[in-house]
């Protein structure tokens, strides 16, 4: 079984993944998780290392690389923004899920969570926004505004976590019903494995990074 849990910053998609992985017993890898312990590495902010990004596009690519081979074992919940797109671009069956939310309800959530001020959150989500948009769509191509490939859109501004896992849950039993997934069918994991910062990239030749990173929690959610 695999699903893919994407959207904005502050939308609600890491503590969405969490209880999913808890509920479900699958394993669990975040890509925000990853490019925060990187920008540690680089002593940058999030806002600061998606301009780096920008410029060093080996980055991001190493990152969802690792997404598909983590995907191609199988059994898992895998959270990015691109996480959904890259698996059905290298022909990888998933459910695929967007969590949306207005970007006032968002920045309000990062704000409370890291003790900032909502005009200042609201600054931050636009710039990283704004970069993930360049990124993307420069390096594959990608319109992040284009929704219309994913299984499940769901508005996490007025039911909580727990609500939107359900609608997930209940999303993917419907998509084994219909599409006879096989790789559904995987055994959950006794003691799931979850991925945070502390996985090894490769391609990251020239950027002054390592293969590891931290294990601190994305930002982005």
């Amino acid at each position: 079984m695999l699903i893919t849990i994407s959207g904005l910053p502050g939308s609600g998609k890491s503590t969405v993944s969490k209880v999913l992985s808890d509920r479900m017993k699958l394993n669990y890898m975040n890509a925000g998780d990853i490019f925060r312990s990187l920008a540690q590495k680089k002593g940058m902010t999030l806002e600061e290392f998606g301009i780096f990004a920008e410029q060093n596009p080996n980055v991001d690519r190493a990152i969802d690389k690792k997404i598909v081979e983590i995907a191609k074992k199988g059994n898992a919940i895998l959270e990015g923004r691109l996480a959904g797109v890259m698996l059905e671009r290298n022909g990888v069956k998933s459910t695929k899920v967007w969590i949306d939310a207005p970007l006032k309800v968002r920045a309000e959530r990062v704000a409370k969570r890291e003790g900032k001020t909502i005009e200042f959150v609201v600054g931050e989500i636009q710039e990283r926004e704004r970069s993930e948009w360049d990124r993307y769509f420069k390096l594959y191509n990608i319109d992040l505004n284009d929704l219309s490939f994913y299984d499940i859109i769901i508005d996490s501004a007025p039911i909580t976590a727990d609500d939107v896992a359900n609608q997930v849950q209940k999303a993917v039993s419907q998509a084994i019903k219909e599409k006879g997934d096989d790789m559904s069918q995987a055994e959950a994991s006794a003691t799931p494995v979850v991925h945070k910062g502390d996985i090894e990239l490769e391609g990251l030749e020239g950027t002054g990074l390592g293969g590891d990173g931290g294990d601190k929690d994305d930002g982005g959610q």
